[in-house]
């Protein structure tokens, strides 16, 4: 939470400017809408600190604290933290390369508004609207105090449609630290040059407070200093791969020989790092994230059809219609060959280094928790076999489930091991755990070994892992 004041911003007033939609300052907490929450990558407070995180030095040049860049300073107490977490690991003794095998990189980095060809539109590749769908210049003016009117999405069974208008109020309240604000208890020294109670985009001369007009709608989508056009390919081939770096050698000041796994944008192109020093590495894993988005957000499997969504990300269609796939065989089709293009792309961009599904998974209350009512998971186990038929087919080297669910008992290890030789054999092993009050127990007879090429769940694996009525927190 200190990282968001540090930043200028102030949670408290998040829910009044909707620079942030969270369920703890929701105004009615148990009707908070399913999966608004990854609206936020959209709106002020998210897209802000992204956009510092990774760019600060380049976009935000005025916001200095302890002397520093917030970009820097955030970065450095970020890989401070993982550093003091790898020293621990490694003066404990007896748990490098056998407890710990791997350090996987930020967990789904976001450009923020990096990138932006215009603020006031909603870029077409956002492909993600539910509830209010304001611009990001929109969100500079609610967070300032400004009522604005926005768009209004749902997400329906052929995907998002538009509901209507709503206006967003904060009645003056602003999304920023007021002026007055003492931050002595934080024990950092902000520059005067960074003021408070004001937008900092607004200091920036991205737009005029004083008569709510937008001076600079691409400042973020291009280089302030070179030019150069700044889209997702250069964000993530520049500001990530700065900070994987840095990540990267960190983690091996301690753990030398330490597996690495590069997680890049999700479901967005990697990095071009191949044939350089940074593909080259022996012990670099590729660790993508997928998800089915119309179950997710709908939270409905739907055996009817479904979309080809890393080939409409990718523009293979004319129009995203092409892009549908109908029946359930084609759905599981489809999501097998997205897996497998997305391992293509690491073997394209990368080289040839493993590939680790390291997210996918269901959401598990569908049908308004009817399963829970009945202990009917019929919905659940087509949705999770079809998940698993496209990682099983895709050729990939691994792939670990997500899983949030806090009444399921059993859960899924798996540990891979690559043999870089020309086969591109790997060796693989399985490890089922029952938890227990908070404890593992390791069943011995669930440990098996494969030497194909991918890792491939006994049938048995998932059996009984559902309860027949669980609480769930949405």
């Amino acid at each position: 939470m200190w990282t968001l004041y540090a930043a200028g911003l102030n949670p408290q007033s998040f829910a009044a400017t909707e620079a942030a939609i969270v369920h703890n300052t929701y105004p009615e907490p148990d009707n908070f809408p399913k999966m608004i929450w990854s609206t936020n990558y959209y709106r002020l407070a998210v897209a802000t600190m992204f956009t510092f995180f990774f760019a600060g030095r380049d976009f935000a040049p005025k916001c200095i604290i302890d002397g520093k860049n917030i970009q820097d300073y955030l970065q450095e107490h970020f890989l401070n933290a993982c550093a003091h977490l790898a020293a621990r690991i490694h003066e404990a003794g007896g748990l490098e390369n056998d407890v710990v095998v791997g350090w996987e990189s930020l967990n789904e980095p976001n450009k923020g508004m990096i990138g932006y060809e215009d603020i006031s539109v909603i870029p077409k590749e956002q492909a993600l609207k539910k509830g209010t769908c304001p611009t990001i210049w929109q969100t500079m003016l609610t967070g300032s105090g400004r009522a604005v009117e926005v768009d209004t999405w749902d997400m329906g069974g052929l995907g998002p449609y538009k509901v209507g208008r709503a206006l967003i109020d904060p009645h003056g309240e602003i999304a920023w630290l007021p002026k007055d604000y003492d931050e002595s208890r934080y024990g950092y020294t902000r520059d005067p040059g960074w003021k408070l109670g004001e937008c900092v985009w607004a200091q920036h001369g991205v737009w005029d407070p004083s008569s709510d007009t937008l001076l600079k709608k691409d400042y973020f989508g291009k280089h302030p200093t070179t030019g150069e056009k700044v889209d997702y390919p250069y964000f993530t081939n520049h500001y990530f791969m700065d900070l994987f770096r840095k990540y990267r050698d960190t983690i091996r000041t301690y753990h030398k020989d330490a597996i690495i796994l590069l997680q890049g944008p999700t479901m967005e192109l990697p990095p071009k790092i191949k044939g350089t020093p940074d593909g080259d590495d022996p012990r670099l894993v590729y660790a993508p994230h997928w998800y089915d988005g119309i179950t997710l957000m709908t939270k409905k499997w739907n055996r009817t059809w479904n979309v080809d969504v890393i080939g409409v990300l990718r523009g293979r269609y004319w129009h995203p219609a092409f892009a549908i796939k109908v029946g359930e065989s084609a759905i599981r089709n489809c999501f097998r060959d997205q897996h497998a293009a997305m391992r293509q792309e690491g073997l394209d961009f990368i080289g040839n280094v493993p590939c680790v599904m390291t997210e996918f998974g269901i959401p598990y209350d569908m049908d308004g928790k009817y399963a829970y009512q009945t202990g009917d998971f019929a919905s659940q186990s087509a949705a999770m076999d079809a998940n698993h038929y496209g990682v099983e087919g895709a050729g990939l080297e691994g792939y670990t489930l997500w899983l949030y669910h806090t009444g399921v008992r059993i859960f899924i290890i798996q540990i891979f091991h690559k043999d870089r030789t020309a086969n591109h054999n790997s060796h693989c092993r399985m490890t089922t755990k029952e938890a227990t009050n908070g404890t593992a127990k390791t069943s011995p007879s669930s440990v098996w070994m494969t030497s194909s090429t991918r890792c491939r769940p006994s049938p048995t694996t998932f059996h009984q892992t559902l309860p027949t009525t669980t609480r769930h927190q949405t």
